[in-house]
């Protein structure tokens, strides 16, 4: 008996028995009609069967991705492309937008100083971290009609002015720094003095503000502006509002501490002042 257990015959039985168990099974569900006996069995073999339904599944998808991998690969390049094109005039529009805006700045600058002649708008295109006054360089130069000296501004208020130039790009050396000495004023009583910069006050982002009078009607809150004396620089550009006010050891003068109107350690683009009425000419005190 054992050996028919073993033996090929019982073997081919079994394979007939199965197929026709699965043949019972799926005319029942076809015809939606299941006995308890072929429900038992349908419960019994269901997760074999999703099991096969599964596999079979994935197979498809990996045929079908391997099949068209060429169709599938030339839709994503063509989506990519889109995007891409998409993104680029994304940023087509935003840079228009960023120059329409600094026109329409310049052309303001222009309707209050009519004797002003500029350049075309500058990007801040480099910054040395290690300058302690912010210095920075911009993205036109000599070509442009720049010249070495030239006065750099913002539509907010003065930022300094040009210290060394080449064809395409010059450097800008901001108010902060000991080498821009400004003549400026007091809008409110017209109390004169000069930007004398030190390390201390450019750290804060401030200028220092000497040769003020003791006496002098200068306090916190006053707005600071270029006075033009020394033909660097033209008059009424706004630099500031005075910070603090103290008086000068010597005793016979007094400093104010400005904020600067233009923060010029964080700004992104200026305009630079080729030629102004009386550009290059000093203020004579005598006349």
């Amino acid at each position: 008996m054992k050996e028919f257990f073993h033996s090929v015959k019982f073997k081919i039985l079994i394979c007939i028995g199965a197929l026709l168990l699965g043949l019972m099974t799926y005319a029942a569900v076809s015809a939606g009609r299941q006995t308890g006996p072929e429900q038992i069995i349908g419960t019994v073999t269901y997760p074999f069967v999703s099991a096969a339904n599964a596999i079979s599944d994935g197979v498809a998808g990996f045929i079908d991705k391997l099949v068209n991998a060429d169709k599938y690969k030339s839709r994503s390049d063509e989506l990519n492309a889109q995007l891409s094109e998409m993104y680029k005039h994304t940023m087509d529009y935003d840079s228009l937008l960023q120059e329409n805006e600094r026109l329409r700045e310049m052309l303001g600058l222009k309707e209050k100083n009519q004797d002003f002649r500029f350049s075309e708008p500058c990007d801040v295109i480099a910054r040395n971290a290690n300058n302690l006054y912010g210095d920075f360089t911009i993205s036109k130069g000599s070509n442009s009609g720049i010249s070495e000296g030239d006065p750099v501004i913002t539509s907010v208020g003065l930022v300094g002015r040009v210290t060394s130039i080449a064809d395409n790009y010059a450097r800008v050396t901001t108010v902060l720094s000991p080498q821009v000495n400004v003549g400026v004023y007091t809008m409110r009583s017209k109390t004169t003095g000069v930007l004398e910069n030190d390390l201390s006050s450019a750290q804060k982002g401030m200028c220092l503000m000497s040769d003020i009078f003791k006496d002098a009607d200068i306090k916190e809150g006053d707005i600071i502006f270029t006075s033009g004396k020394s033909g660097l620089f033209p008059d009424d550009i706004l630099v500031g509002t005075v910070k603090e006010v103290y008086d000068d050891p010597n005793g016979f003068s007094k400093h104010a501490v400005i904020e600067l109107a233009q923060d010029v350690r964080t700004v992104t683009s200026v305009f630079v002042i080729t030629d102004f009425n009386g550009k290059g000419i000093p203020f004579d005190i005598d006349e």
